[in-house]
């Protein structure tokens, strides 16, 4: 489990740790797919597969709540789709797997009884809302808060 946990957070902060020290911090994490080289453009599929597989096998090993997969699942489709510029489909598919992927994963933590970590994500994404006028990546620490979301959670569940 402690293992699972460990590639999870590698995969994301490693992922977005990389992408903000060389191209800077983008207004999306998935924007930073169009940012990669066109030959590394699969690191963003394999980094939200990995990060969102293992998020899944720990969540359903500690509880059991089928939460945990849809919100994984929203978040594999956003690794399979994720050329989210282009119209049709593939924008489609990228957006609602995002939406399902953050709302069931909160979704999740509510049920376990961990409503407070869904309120310092609500407040921390208020916050970079009320000053995203000074750098513009409010999407960007959303998805960062909400990764964190999931990683304060584990961590209490861990404990």
């Amino acid at each position: 489990m402690r293992e699972l946990f460990i590639l999870m957070n590698v995969a994301f902060f490693g992922y977005t740790g990389f992408i903000a020290l060389k191209y800077g911090i983008q207004p999306s994490v998935s924007e930073s797919y169009y940012r990669l080289p066109r030959n590394l453009q699969w690191l963003f599929t394999l980094t939200t597969w990995t990060y969102a597989i293992t998020a899944m096998i720990i969540g359903l090993e500690l509880t059991g709540n089928g939460l945990v997969f849809l919100a994984g699942t929203g978040i594999c489709f956003v690794g399979a789709a994720p050329a989210f510029h282009k119209l049709g489909i593939e924008r489609t598919v990228h957006t609602v797997g995002a939406f399902v992927g953050i709302a069931a994963m909160h979704l999740f933590i509510i049920f376990e009884g961990y409503w407070y970590v869904t309120l310092a994500f609500a407040m921390l994404s208020g916050l970079a809302f009320m000053v995203k006028w000074f750098c513009g990546r409010f999407i960007w620490w959303v998805e960062v808060f909400a990764f964190l979301s999931i990683v304060a959670t584990y961590i209490l569940m861990l404990c």
